[in-house]
């Protein structure tokens, strides 16, 4: 995920400050901001982050 959105904008992300503070289902809940390249939505980003945010949220 880091990879494909980049390090810095990954390290500055809410995500990270989730995951950091232990609120799991939040940073799963993130993965939805997480949809758009150059600004506009991309239906392979949408499909991409519904499949994780389903696998993030398996353990809850």
């Amino acid at each position: 995920f880091a990879y494909n959105v980049g390090p810095g904008a990954f390290a500055r992300s809410t995500l990270l400050k989730k995951l950091n503070a232990g609120d799991h289902a939040g940073a799963c809940n993130e993965l939805k901001r997480w949809m758009y390249a150059g600004g506009k939505q991309w239906k392979g980003l949408v499909t991409r982050r519904e499949i994780e945010r389903e696998v993030c949220t398996w353990h809850q």
